[in-house]
């Protein structure tokens, strides 16, 4: 990937991150591995028919999904890592804390012998997870998977982001607190 793409698609990222964690004097934990793309791609597929705007209206985005849009997402981004036993995560494409606008970023292995439940126990609550962002729509979208992981559980956050005014600001989320990995 460029370098110009990849700082594009990380701005992205992190301008969606500031919007999650406010306080940004804390230490934040983000899983070392990316979320499969593979798992994006599927989320995607079967939800953006009827997805909620930024403030929770549900609405049919017959504009934004597009069939042949979407297979030529999939063919350029699926399989593009390996998935490790865990197939959630990549065992191929890790991030690293200069990815983060954040300064107190600690990357931790969700591909380890612990399990997702002791890390967040480990940290007292939050552990966030994201997936490479993906464009859509020859670069008018950027899509990705978030996950913030509780000691209850977890949601995971289908990311559409559109780019206005030459900033990326977030289009639409997706979300499911029952999805389990």
């Amino acid at each position: 990937m460029s370098a110009q793409k990849k700082k594009d698609k990380y701005e992205a990222l992190n301008t969606y991150f500031e919007t999650i964690v406010k306080d940004t004097a804390q230490t934040i934990y983000v899983a070392k591995e990316k979320i499969n793309s593979n798992e994006t791609l599927t989320i995607f597929e079967s939800n953006v028919k009827m997805i909620n705007d930024p403030v929770n209206n549900c609405k049919a985005y017959t504009k934004l999904f597009n069939w042949r849009d979407f297979e030529k997402m999939k063919k350029k981004y699926k399989n593009t890592c390996t998935p490790s036993e865990r197939v959630w995560w990549c065992s191929n494409a890790f991030w690293e804390t200069n990815d983060f606008k954040y300064k107190k970023v600690l990357l931790e292995s969700m591909n380890t012998v612990k399990n997702q439940e002791y890390l967040t126990y480990k940290y007292h609550g939050r552990v966030y997870a994201f997936s490479e962002p993906i464009y859509y729509q020859n670069k008018k979208y950027l899509v990705f998977t978030a996950e913030a992981l509780f000691m209850s559980g977890a949601r995971i956050t289908i990311v559409i982001m559109e780019k206005v005014k030459s900033k990326w600001t977030v289009m639409s989320e997706w979300s499911n607190p029952y999805l389990y990995n």
